[in-house]
């Protein structure tokens, strides 16, 4: 029982300091996005098949242009908020959704969709 008790301290642990991270990430990220005045983010993501990822990020206005280093942090940061949510939407048929982050208001929404198998099954014995 201990070993339990421990994988969920643990898994508790990681989910607490990950929670930790994105308010410090989302800080640092509000204050060089308003810096280059982007007022809006949204991030289209995608996962299916045990995997997945960032699909889009449209930024506005559309005349800034973000270096791949930012993109891919912004991308980083879409992605964790949205799974923090919704975890483990990327398995079987998947889930996809967007993040949109209004960097005026410091408001993010997220509008996620998960993916299933609906099964109806009619069964006709005896007759």
């Amino acid at each position: 029982m201990t070993q339990v008790n421990d994988f969920y301290a643990q898994m508790l642990e990681a989910q607490r300091s990950a929670a930790e991270q994105r308010v410090v990430t989302r800080a640092a990220l509000l204050t060089e996005l308003r810096a280059l005045g982007v007022t809006n983010i949204v991030v289209h993501y995608e996962g299916y098949g045990d995997s997945g990822n960032v699909e889009d990020v449209v930024v506005t206005p559309d005349t800034i242009a973000f270096s791949e280093e930012l993109r891919h942090r912004v991308e980083d940061f879409g992605w964790d908020f949205a799974y923090a949510l919704s975890p483990g939407f990327e398995n079987n048929e998947g889930g996809y959704g967007e993040l949109t982050w209004v960097l005026e208001t410091d408001k993010i929404d997220v509008s996620h969709s998960n993916r299933y198998i609906e099964t109806n099954t009619t069964e006709h014995e005896g007759l």
